[in-house]
This record gives structure tokens, C-alpha cells and sequence, in this order.
């Protein structure tokens, strides 16, 4: 793995032929003054070289500087399953799949903390700054990840259905582990999933969220078949899956639900209205969907009604091969503004952890989207989510200095729907990355 550096950097002005400050807003000759980690100016160079006399500066020529990007949604600890399960796969049996390759607990010490370095260094190669991460290990990714080289908020993962109800505690505890918690790492809660978490535990999980304000993460409406199983406890998610089966752990205690995983989401208030609970006097706290690939013009007002944010992972999508049922409603998302972020999911599902290469994906398949919504959707909209939107998503004075070098053709200029389409549309990697003012590559 490489080495990444752990001082910050003296003060330093970075330049480029281009500046993209947030989507919207590119500025020729422009960059950022960086002290302490953090952006003590933006604007144009002559600007900065008059304010800040003396300070060291690096120019970039042929490129444009850009906020780091945001990836809210991913499973670092995947990374050791690269290529290993092939695709198009229906969910449950690629789970089926997943399973069968987890390590024991004796191997989980060497893998799951390799995997998530691995992770987090393919996050830089490919410019994501900041990441939402998934872990069934807290105890094992939490220690790596607190040296950086990302920003992390770690979603400790939490099951409790049927006969291990009984864990819920245990697993909450070890969900809030935050001795690493650092310049680097935050925490929040991931409730897992529909079928992995009965309703009494979830709104036990967002109580105590909303009681130590931290962020929540959950898998929502990724899969077809949600529905049903809630209503029955059966079908490809329930009784009739080979894994409930072996693992034999639904029994009648455990709550049935008719209208669907949002509506459940809703009944066991995950996504209760954000105006009530304002008016209630709780201050809503960030809470990340993954997925929500079903969902009907009535799960969309519960979803805007909410505020949570919608982290849609297209290449995933594909690998499952969900568009079988029709396409994923993310623009109907954003005309009613719910904001939707493009994610990565694992490695085990994705060939890379590029957002880029999403948005590029999604450009490909929709030739008539903006390339503009499309970096926002890598920026603003998922630093927003993840309850970082003061912090990370844009470039601008008070912010975290993170940046990537990307190169641009200086013909391009600087309208932003020109500079985000050729951005999107050639997916590079980028030729620096810093994260709170140190450079990572």
C-alpha cells in the first residue's frame, strides 16, 4: 500500500488554469490558499499572490482544480472480493456467494483491515475525499481508517431479526465503538436492511441516533422483493431463501408490514417528516438511503417529506440487473428534491470506486443529462447527506482543503456545463489529490 503523508503541509497556494469552486462556478487562473488544513482564501491568482505574499505556490498548467469527491456510500472491507463474484446475479444469490467467501474470525483480522486499506487507497487514486462506509467490523476498519488517507464516516452495520433480536444491544455497542474517532473519522449507525432488521429494532437504532446526533445509514428498497417479505415473512428474501433457511432465524414475533419497505421505514421512524420532528424540537439528524431502486410516486413524497438522501450506485444497479423491472427513479428523485448522490457500493459488485466512472456510466445510458447535476451529484449533493455539507463538497474559505488536480484542455474554458461534460465524459484519474491540505497522491 503506499505511504500517505500524516503532517499537514506549511501554508501553500495551489493554482490551476481552471477552478471549479463548486459545479457551477468554474473561474480561469484561479486556486485556493490553504493553512492549517483548511481553505483561507479562494479566488483568482493574482488575488491570492496579493493576500498572501510569500507563501509557497504551485501552479498546474492544462489543469482544473475541483473539491474532492464523495462517495456516500460504499463497503471498504469489500475490497478483498474484487472480481470474485461474476455478474449479471440476483441479489440472494450473490449474497449467498458473499457469505460462502467472508473470512473466519481467526482469517478477519488480516483481511477485513488489508481490504479496507486497499479500499480507502483506491478512494485516492481515484479522487474520493470523503466516504460514508458500511462495516460489519468496526472494531477491525475503525483503527485503519483513523490515519486517514480519506475522510470517513463509519456506518457501524447492525442486524437484529427474529431469534437474534436478543443481539441488538451487543451490535449497537459495537456500532458506537468511537475510541478512533478522529480528524479523519466520525461515526453514525446502519441499520442493515428490511430483512435483516425487524421494525422494533430499527426505531430503537434511530432513537438512540437522534439521542447523540449521529448520522444513519440503511439499505432501503434495494430490492423488489422487500415488499413482500415484509407483508410475509417469505419469498426469495424470507422463508423460501436458502439463507433464512440455514440460518433459521424468523419466527412469528417478528412484526409483519403491508405497503412497503418505505412506508416501513416511515411506520418505524426512520423517515418521519423533518417539518414535525423540527416542530417537535429534534434537530434532524443525516440519514443516507443506499439504493432505493423501488420506489412509486407515493414512496417519493414520503422520501421529500423526510429529507434523507438517496445514495444510488448505477454500476451496481447494472450488475444486478434491476432495470429488468424498469429504471431507477433518481430523476424523478431530484424534481422533487430529494437529493440523490452517485455512490460506488463494494468492490463486490463494482470493478472499481470510481465516481467518476459512475457519473460517466450514467451519461453513457443518458446522453441528455446534465454533466453539471452529474458532478454535483459527486460534490455538494453527497457531502449534504452525509451532514458534511460546511465542510467538504466545494471549494471555498472555511472549508477542508480537499482537492483534485484533474487535467482539462485549456479549449474547453470555462463554462461549467462545457467543463463538467468533458470532466464526466473522459472520467481521468486525477494528478493530485489532498485531503485537508496534505497530498495524498
Amino acid at each position: 500500500m503506499p505511504e500517505f503523508p500524516t503532517e499537514l503541509a506549511p501554508g501553500q497556494i495551489i493554482i490551476a488554469d481552471a477552478l471549479m469552486t463548486q459545479p457551477r462556478e468554474i473561474i480561469a487562473q484561479a486556486g485556493i490558499a490553504v493553512e492549517h488544513g483548511r481553505i483561507a482564501a479562494v479566488g483568482p491568482a493574482v488575488q491570492l499572490r496579493s493576500r498572501f505574499p510569500g507563501m509557497r505556490e504551485q501552479h498546474f498548467s492544462d489543469h482544473i482544480l475541483c473539491p474532492g469527491f464523495v462517495n456516500a456510500h460504499t463497503h471498504l472491507e469489500l475490497s478483498f472480493l474484487v472480481g470474485k463474484i461474476q455478474g449479471p446475479i440476483a441479489f440472494p444469490d450473490w449474497v449467498l456467494q458473499l457469505i460462502a467467501q467472508m473470512p473466519q474470525p481467526a482469517e478477519a483480522a488480516h483481511v477485513i483491515p488489508d481490504a479496507t486499506q486497499r479500499g480507502a487507497a483506491e478512494c485516492i487514486r481515484f479522487g474520493v475525499t470523503t466516504v460514508g462506509d458500511i462495516t460489519r467490523w468496526p472494531e477491525l476498519t475503525r483503527p485503519i481508517l483513523a490515519g486517514g488517507p480519506v475522510r470517513v464516516v463509519s456506518f457501524g452495520e447492525i442486524t437484529a431479526l427474529g431469534k437474534r433480536r436478543h443481539t441488538l444491544q451487543a451490535r449497537l455497542d459495537a456500532a458506537l465503538t468511537s475510541h478512533a474517532v478522529g480528524e479523519y473519522l466520525s461515526i453514525g449507525l446502519s441499520p442493515h436492511a428490511p430483512y435483516s432488521v425487524e421494525g422494533p429494532a430499527l426505531r430503537r437504532i434511530v432513537a438512540v441516533a437522534e439521542s447523540r446526533h449521529l448520522p444513519l445509514a440503511m439499505h432501503l428498497a434495494e430490492n423488489a422483493e422487500e415488499g413482500e417479505f415484509l407483508a410475509t415473512l417469505d419469498g426469495p428474501l424470507g422463508r423460501s431463501w436458502p439463507l433464512m433457511q440455514r440460518l433459521d432465524i424468523i419466527d412469528e414475533q417478528v412484526p409483519r408490514f403491508r405497503g412497503g419497505p418505505i412506508h416501513w421505514g416511515r411506520h418505524y421512524e426512520l423517515l418521519l417528516d423533518k417539518r414535525r420532528k423540527t416542530v417537535a424540537g429534534l434537530s434532524p439528524i443525516p440519514v443516507v438511503l443506499a439504493h432505493v431502486n423501488y420506489a412509486d410516486d407515493t414512496d417519493l413524497k414520503i422520501l421529500a417529506e423526510s429529507g434523507a438522501s438517496v445514495a444510488w450506485c448505477p454500476r451496481t444497479h447494472a450488475y444486478f440487473d434491476h432495470s429488468r423491472h424498469g429504471e431507477h427513479p433518481w430523476r424523478k428523485m431530484l424534481s422533487r428534491c430529494i437529493p440523490v448522490c452517485l455512490s460506488t457500493d463494494s468492490l463486490a459488485s463494482n470493478p472499481d470506486l470510481s465516481l467518476l466512472r459512475e457519473a460517466r456510466h450514467v451519461l453513457q445510458c443518458h446522453p441528455q443529462t446534465s454533466a453539471v447535476v452529474l458532478m454535483e451529484m459527486i460534490t455538494t449533493l453527497p457531502a449534504q447527506a452525509l451532514g458534511l455539507s460546511q465542510q467538504v463538497g466545494r471549494l471555498a474559505a472555511g472549508f477542508s482543503a480537499d482537492a483534485v488536480l484533474l487535467p482539462l484542455d485549456r479549449s474547453v474554458g470555462t463554462d461549467a456545463n462545457a467543463v463538467c461534460r468533458a470532466i464526466v465524459h473522459n472520467a481521468p484519474e486525477p494528478a493530485a489529490v489532498w485531503v485537508m491540505g496534505r497530498r495524498m497522491k
